[in-house]
């Protein structure tokens, strides 16, 4: 078979080998992604430790002894202050209300002191006695807003501030709404006591309400004098939308990672104002944070710990960050208790798998591949595409050799000439055409070859889907092989049309390979014409039972629900492998690779080869697909592939077994 056409085979290996530069980027990066660095949401966990009546160095030590040693810390905000007794925040006009009614001479003295300057009555106005405090509202309102932005004025021993500007509405989820607030700064003496309990510091700076930003320039001692390595914006960047120099400058001269939030649907990060221009800008010194706030909806402890070693494993995640649970069901110290328990589990979990707890995040390389590695690219799948038309239709070959210079000279002139990059573009096609050139191969194969043995067209079929296949995993790999692909900035979106359209291709390639000589027309009618038995009824049902599965299973639109004997199995199979196989792979793929080959070798029936053709197929898409995400290693995609190979294959013994014996039980009843 791969005799014919032995140039174009050639001709494609050498332009994979000559498109190596991008799968050896993205190879390199991978390699110095295997530390992990989790941290606690501070802030969460002292409000949560204080509602449970829980001493809070205690869970600290609970939290070290499992192998926590990093704090995310926020700025103190306005509720934070207010949470911690510190500061009463009012309206101001309730604030000129309760004055005026207890002494009026109190509130001219108030009025002497305000002056002119025009104050909302929905101004936020806090109100505190502690001095502490007085003296940190002061130094740093002074820095976020302008003279005029901050009205304060005294009375007996209580001082005043009004934030007389606008600031950012209320926070409203489905659950709750959060009150209006700001940030004023960042409390240094919490992070000193942090560092000598042996945290080390995660800063999440967000930025001021205010017109003020010289408060971005007290983030460098902070930086310097802590030792941050890594930043988490809180809410949007500081300075943002058009003054990012500032923390541009901060990220480049220190070295820092910024964590990019991943979104709860899992395409793309979270888009907070300023963040994109500042990743570009800083040249993408970035690494992927799943916030532990986005399983919420699961209840089970186990459902989630199996969550975060997926996100770690399966997607690449880096950063976890650590909220306290919130299952409603139960008080706050049990949630308190669990989230503790699944740390610990994590962090054991993740190590035995080869990762790093201790060691620090690296800064990746932002390279991109050049114009020659897009161009091989471009010619490997124009290759590719040729020998699938070759083996389809059996063209001419002085057609094919004109096909080929004609997409030559495009390729070239769209990726030199035009500068432009086809990478997702590329990634897609490949995840279109090699499954389908793979599985035509496949019954090209079948249908020359059924009186070889058994376990030779077993071994040969196995040749042909997984060496095809390979080379559409190469091209995946390494068309989207930069930092922004890794960190899921940028990431594949042809999902959809890469499930479906090589199915489409497949009943193409069928008709091609056993219609024949007949004609598309003929060989149709031939087969309408028949009396339908019932073992072509079965198979037909079989095969509407996988598609269904398949497609209800790709995106679930067709709202094919995970089972609970489904995930106990995904459970079982994750402590086993690093990564586990994909269902269709080894409960459609393989076995219906093994039961073509043996009841078409048998029977030569063509629509054995349809039904359980188009069963392969799925498994070889699925096989693919795996190496479109982008976001998970090459390594872990790969021993996904191989552990599907193992257990899809001893499945597929056992399936085999099953059709035996169903069939022996099919020829009693037809004797009977």
């Amino acid at each position: 078979m791969f005799k014919k056409n032995k140039v174009l085979w050639f001709l494609l290996i050498i332009t994979l080998l000559g498109s190596i530069a991008g799968i050896s980027l993205r190879m390199a990066n991978e390699a110095q992604n295997k530390s992990l660095v989790m941290t606690i949401d501070y802030r969460e966990f002292d409000k949560v430790a204080a509602k449970a009546n829980v001493n809070l160095d205690t869970l600290l030590e609970e939290l070290k002894a499992k192998g926590l040693t990093r704090a995310s810390v926020k700025e103190v905000s306005l509720r934070d202050l207010e949470f911690a007794g510190k500061v009463e925040v009012r309206p101001f006009a309730e604030v000129k209300a309760s004055i005026m009614n207890e002494n009026y001479r109190d509130f001219k003295v108030v009025l002497h002191q305000i002056g002119d300057i025009p104050v909302s009555p929905v101004n936020l106005t806090i109100i505190t006695s502690d001095k502490d405090t007085i003296e940190f509202l002061e130094a740093n309102f002074s820095r976020r807003y302008k003279d005029d932005e901050i009205v304060s004025f005294s009375l007996d021993d209580k001082h005043y501030f009004v934030i007389n500007t606008e600031i950012a509405p209320p926070v409203k989820t489905k659950e709750e709404e959060f009150p209006q607030d700001v940030l004023i700064g960042f409390d240094t003496s919490l992070m000193d006591k942090l560092v000598a309990d042996g945290f080390e510091i995660v800063l999440s700076p967000g930025n001021s309400t205010g017109t003020n930003l010289e408060y971005i320039d007290d983030y460098l001692p902070i930086i310097e004098d802590y030792n941050i390595r890594y930043v988490v914006i809180n809410g949007e960047v500081s300075g943002a939308p058009d003054n990012i120099e500032k923390m541009a400058k901060l990220v480049s001269d220190n070295d820092l990672i910024i964590g990019l939030i991943e979104m709860p649907v899992q395409l793309g990060f979270l888009e907070q104002k300023g963040l994109k221009t500042l990743i570009e800008d800083t040249n993408y010194p970035v690494n992927r944070v799943y916030s532990t706030r986005n399983d919420e909806y699961l209840k089970n402890v186990d459902e989630r710990y199996y969550r975060w070693v997926r996100g770690v494993v399966d997607r690449g995640i880096r950063i976890i960050h650590v909220v306290p649970f919130q299952n409603d069901k139960l008080s706050y110290s049990e949630n308190l208790e669990d989230t503790v328990e699944v740390i610990g589990r994590f962090n054991d979990t993740i190590q035995t798998k080869g990762y790093s707890i201790n060691n620090p995040i690296n800064i990746l390389s932002a390279k991109t591949p050049n114009a020659v590695h897009q161009l091989m690219v471009g010619l490997s799948l124009l290759l590719g595409f040729i020998l699938y038309l070759a083996y389809l239709f059996k063209i001419n070959r002085r057609y094919l050799l004109a096909l080929l210079g004609l997409g030559l000279l495009g390729i070239a002139g769209l990726t030199i000439g035009l500068a432009a990059d086809f990478s997702k573009l590329y990634a897609l096609a490949a995840a279109i055409l090699y499954p389908s050139l793979s599985s035509l191969l496949l019954l090209i194969y079948i249908r020359d070859n059924y009186e070889h043995g058994f376990f030779r067209q077993v071994f040969t079929s196995l040749f042909i889907i997984l060496g095809i296949n390979a080379i559409g995993m190469f091209t995946i790999v390494t068309s989207l092989a930069d930092i922004r692909f890794i960190m899921n900035i940028e990431y594949f979106r042809g999902v959809k049309l890469a499930f479906l359209l090589p199915l489409l291709l497949f009943i193409l390639n069928y008709l091609a390979v056993f219609s024949a000589d007949e004609g598309l027309v003929k060989y149709l009618a031939k087969y309408f014409s028949k009396k339908p038995n019932y073992f072509i009824l079965m198979l037909l049902g079989i095969g509407v039972i996988a598609v269904y599965y398949y497609i209800g299973r790709s995106g679930h639109t067709a709202g094919v629900s995970v089972s609970s004997l489904e995930l106990r199995l995904r459970e079982v199979l994750e402590s086993i492998f690093t990564a586990r196989p994909r269902f269709k792979e080894i409960l459609i793929g393989y076995p219906s690779l093994l039961v073509l080959v043996y009841l078409y070798r048998k029977y030569r029936h063509e629509l054995i080869a349809l039904v359980f053709g188009l069963g392969v197929m799925m498994g070889s898409i699925s096989m693919v697909n795996s190496f479109a995400h982008v976001f998970t290693a090459v390594t872990i995609s790969f021993n996904r592939t191989v552990a599907g190979l193992i257990i899809g294959l001893i499945i597929a013994v056992l399936v085999l077994v099953g059709v035996m014996i169903l069939e022996k039980i099919y020829k009693l009843l037809m004797a009977s």
